[in-house]
């Protein structure tokens, strides 16, 4: 299960990643943000990626850094781009598909 830890937009998260096959593998772990105040942006933007490497039948951790700038969207309200205070989801899996993607919720303030 995908775990963020941290504060005031500086954020960890670690991903973790098996592989079942019986070869070894490389796999990339996407993440996402969304705005949940924002019914017109983005349904979800690409902010970090990365790709790990697991041995056949092994398991490894993907860590993703998120700073505050990973959750700057538009504001129309001040014409620029800003963190806003409220609640964001974050979307986190091997692709864009909703099916492949693991939500978690954080509030920035």
């Amino acid at each position: 299960e995908a775990n963020v830890k941290g504060e005031k937009g500086n954020f960890e998260l670690t991903v973790p990643v098996a592989n079942k096959g019986q070869r070894n593998g490389t796999e990339t772990i996407q993440l996402y943000i969304r705005d949940m105040s924002d019914n017109e942006g983005p349904l979800k933007s690409l902010r970090s990626f990365a790709r790990v490497s697991v041995k056949a039948g092994q398991k490894a951790t993907a860590v993703m850094e998120l700073d505050s700038k990973s959750f700057e969207f538009w504001d129309p309200a001040t014409n620029t781009m800003r963190v806003k205070p409220g609640k964001y989801e974050i979307l986190v899996g091997t692709s864009s598909a909703d099916k492949d993607l693991k939500r978690l919720t954080i509030d920035i303030k």
